[in-house]
């Protein structure tokens, strides 16, 4: 579309030329955007709006829009089963006021929250850290081995154990479960957004690594991990260390199936504590 035929779908109250091309950069976005006049009239409606509210342009101009806007910040269930984030600005061209509406489509993030909320109420997500409960871990570990096996690539799993975990829980039990919370949301993220952080019981806590590549991957990732665990958390203003000891198994190299690889991995990661904690063991070296 030439620059004479899109200024020919700008409506004449947005004929400002800064205002125009807000338009014009609006037309093609993913978020949802409509501009109201100074009287409240609906002057523009992209075709994004359409999308996430479901209502046409001529169905937007009949509703109460000021209503909707009294909802900006916060989400909203627009329709049935369709939420979205509303934002609002308002914006000065030609000494008329216009308020831009913007609406992001928030129905993934809205259905994500309700399937763990449902996860959580069935005892598959562990409630304090939010990770995977062991149940649902190794439903993760089997489908990653699947996926590994058929690609011809190789699954890790890192178990991540608390060293001296009675020493931390004979203290304050308020700052040892935020230390603990600190810990599995450190650890949550260091990871890819690939691999499965999880929670197997109080002390014990698995990686799954999908899709390594070279030998010695889940190796790698060990010693980072223990180096980015390592550095004191901030609890209450105070600081606070936990150390841990990894146990470290890579499929198809130690184990075909989910519980034996589950198992060398646990094996490794008692190994190394038996050998003053702190570090990690391979499964495969003994």
């Amino acid at each position: 579309m030439s620059q004479a035929e899109w200024w020919k779908t700008i409506p004449e109250a947005l004929h400002s030329e800064s205002l125009a091309l807000s338009v014009l950069l609006a037309t093609g976005t993913r978020d949802g955007v409509g501009v109201l006049d100074g009287a409240g009239q609906l002057v523009f409606w992209n075709a994004a709006a359409v999308s996430i509210t479901g209502w046409s342009i001529a169905e937007a101009a009949g509703r109460r829009l000021d209503e909707v806007i009294e909802t900006a910040g916060a989400l909203t269930e627009i329709r049935d089963g369709k939420w979205a984030e509303l934002r609002h600005n308002i914006i000065e061209a030609e000494g008329q006021n216009f308020t831009v509406v913007l609406f992001t489509d928030s129905t993934p993030q809205v259905r994500l929250r309700d399937a763990r909320d449902q996860l959580r109420a069935l005892g598959l997500i562990d409630a304090p850290t939010n990770l995977a409960g062991r149940e649902l871990a190794m439903v993760h570990l089997e489908h990653a081995m699947a996926l590994a096996k058929r690609d011809k690539r190789s699954v890790g799993a890192l178990s991540v154990k608390l060293d001296r975990f009675r020493d931390l829980r004979s203290g304050d039990e308020t700052a040892a479960a935020e230390t603990i919370r600190q810990f599995a949301k450190r650890m949550s993220a260091f990871v890819r957004a690939s691999d499965v952080p999880a929670r197997l019981s109080e002390d014990s806590f698995l990686v799954i690594l999908t899709a390594l590549t070279t030998s010695n991957d889940a190796a790698v990732v060990a010693v980072r991990l223990l180096l980015a665990l390592a550095e004191p958390f901030d609890v209450v203003g105070k600081a606070r260390t936990l150390h841990c000891s990894i146990g470290v198994a890579e499929s198809p190299r130690d184990a075909e199936d989910a519980t034996a690889l589950l198992g060398a991995a646990l094996g490794a990661a008692d190994r190394a504590q038996l050998l003053g904690g702190g570090r990690y063991c391979i499964a495969s070296e003994r």
